[in-house]
């Protein structure tokens, strides 16, 4: 009897003390301090620093959210704090937070790796369910891989239990609306185009020849990159990047006068297209005049002699200081000139996330005096960015996910949860441009290498909803990158005139089906077949990213639109390998 009593009072003892521990969905935030080690010749990996019987005396101590030191170091940079979870409610799931890192990170629990994440700026999480349930303290290492700027983990972490996936990454701006974008942009499809290597005339006046083609391709707004002299001092290689401008207020002559490009704007106006010019805000070249009219516009080192940007391979450009409220009239002057003067129709803004929020929404203020229905487009993906001025973000997320499920890297399944987080990210009518390259990344052909699966990687991408991207080039199989610092011009003579025509084809099935409006949603993702398929308004869209045919059956179907798409003798479907197909 006296045993059975202990036994119970032993069972009592533990449950009084389990009901005393803390039991919370509150964040849990880690601590602040870090040990931190610099890795410049990628060594951590192949030595272990990873393990966590690993000897860290040696590494420093680090603040954690913030960036590294060495504001000049890129590269490499680990990270080790410990880790321990408080009880969380039943029911509950538990996942370890990162508001955002700059730029990758790779991160390790107790010498096992439990996650991966690439992309800067984004919020993202990994579930630790049954990685921390006995309640102890645990070794955490991540490995952050920089990419330009000062790197680290620059927002906070922490522990929080959780629901539903939503719970974690809904942000306070997706419960917001973007306001409604000019009615011309809202299904836009964008030609990028860089004068310099578009043809060996390197001019307006090509461009003005090829305007038949541009648009018989299906889109309706051009996009020059920047189109101002470009910058001679400490420029890179011969002759220099477009993005160093030395002044903002004149035309590159190699490509013409004034007058030349006033001819082509009017011509692309007279076939029902929109121009927008690349401006480059955050930045000018070394020898703009601006430099010595107004050096006290520009940032300034410890020394008090005018910097670069933080990114470190940005030493062709001098970095613009928006604390000066003269840069800030001086840009938005600048702009309405252009919107007046040249009668474009809007903007991409290079680097957007580089510079103030405020500014961004006195600029749109004052061009939509000239212009209502100008268009911002922003180089960025920030979700706040919506909310002030621009029209549109790049997709870079979909990007990434489209590449990695064309090349098998990751299953199809993670293309439609990078989409179906936008929905947690990003306002409600939100307008995302949507690519598989651009002038910032390599080529689509060379990253995907497959043909076929590089035309699935870009049906997929034009037919979502959003806003598709073609740079010239891409049409005719261009593998080979639009280098913005030398002059390599496009082989128009080796044309895919095939892929070419394909493409017109989809743009041109879009137009007639889809509307700005039209309900999307990712129906299917078969990660066994690499599947994925997708309604937009009356169409229904199939991917098939694996080397495999595909057979299934579709009730309700009217016709086959496109693709590569042969109805049986059973009347079931099939779906050819590294092909789309569309049905409505």
């Amino acid at each position: 009897m006296r045993s059975s009593m202990r036994y119970i009072l032993i069972i009592l003892l533990i449950l009084l003390q389990i009901a005393c521990e803390p039991i919370s969905n509150e964040k849990q935030e880690l601590p602040d301090l870090w040990k931190f080690k610099y890795d410049p010749e990628n060594q951590g990996l192949l030595e272990g620093w990873f393990d966590r019987t690993l000897d860290r005396s040696d590494w420093q101590d680090i603040t954690v959210p913030g960036t590294w030191d060495d504001l000049e170091y890129d590269g490499f940079g680990w990270y080790h704090t410990k880790i321990q979870a408080k009880k969380y409610p039943a029911g509950s799931k538990l996942a370890l937070v990162f508001e955002s890192v700059d730029d990758n990170a790779v991160i390790w629990l107790d010498g096992r790796l439990i996650g991966k994440h690439n992309g800067y700026g984004k919020k993202f999480y990994i579930d630790m369910d049954d990685k921390l349930d006995d309640w102890r303290p645990h070794d955490l290492v991540v490995r952050i891989e920089d990419l330009g700027q000062p790197g680290g983990i620059n927002k906070p972490v922490y522990l929080q239990a959780y629901l539903e996936e939503e719970d974690l990454i809904r942000s306070e701006v997706s419960k917001l609306s973007a306001p409604e974008a000019p009615q011309w942009v809202q299904n836009a499809a964008i030609y990028e185009l860089f004068i310099r290597s578009h043809s060996s005339a390197r001019s307006f006046e090509a461009v003005e020849k090829d305007l038949d083609r541009i648009e018989q391709l299906g889109t309706n707004v051009i996009w020059f990159m920047p189109i101002h002299p470009i910058g001679v001092e400490r420029h890179k290689e011969d002759p220099g990047s477009p993005y160093a401008v030395r002044d903002y207020y004149a035309v590159n002559p190699r490509f013409g006068t004034f007058e030349d490009f006033e001819r082509l704007v009017e011509a692309i106006h007279a076939k029902g297209m929109y121009v927008i010019l690349d401006m480059v805000l955050n930045h000018t070249a070394w020898d703009n005049p601006l430099i010595e009219e107004h050096p006290e516009w520009y940032t300034r080192d410890a020394n008090g002699e005018i910097t670069h940007p933080p990114n470190t391979d940005w030493t062709d450009v001098a970095d613009l200081s928006y604390d000066s409220e003269a840069v800030q009239d001086y840009m938005i002057d600048m702009l309405v000139w252009w919107l007046k003067e040249q009668n474009i129709d809007g903007f991409r803004f290079d680097v957007a996330e580089l510079v103030p929020n405020d500014f961004w929404v006195k600029a749109k203020q004052a061009c939509e005096a000239v212009n209502p229905d100008v268009f911002f487009l922003a180089e960025g993906d920030k979700p706040e960015l919506h909310l002030n001025g621009f029209d549109m973000t790049y997709s870079w997320n979909i990007w990434q996910a489209t590449i990695d499920a064309a090349r098998g890297d990751k299953p199809v399944s993670a293309l439609k949860a990078s989409y179906e987080a936008e929905a947690y990210q990003y306002p409600k009518n939100a307008l995302r441009m949507r690519f598989t390259e651009n002038h910032d990344k390599n080529r689509s052909h060379a990253n995907i290498g497959d043909k076929q699966l590089n035309e699935t990687a870009w049906a997929f991408v034009a037919l979502m909803d959003g806003n598709p991207l073609i740079y010239a080039g891409q049409e005719v199989g261009a593998r080979r990158r639009a280098d913005i610092h030398i002059d390599p011009v496009i082989y128009w003579s080796r044309a895919d005139r095939v892929l070419e025509r394909t493409m017109g084809e989809i743009l041109a099935l879009r137009k007639e089906w889809i509307k700005a409006d039209s309900e999307f949603e990712v129906v299917l993702a078969n990660d066994e077949k690499q599947i994925i398929a997708y309604k937009h308004g009356p169409l229904l869209a199939f991917f098939n990213f694996s080397d495999q045919d595909f057979e299934f059956s579709a009730t309700n179907m009217d016709s086959i639109l496109y693709g590569d798409l042969k109805i049986n003798s059973d009347n079931k479907l099939t779906l050819a390998a590294k092909s789309y197909g569309v049905i409505k």
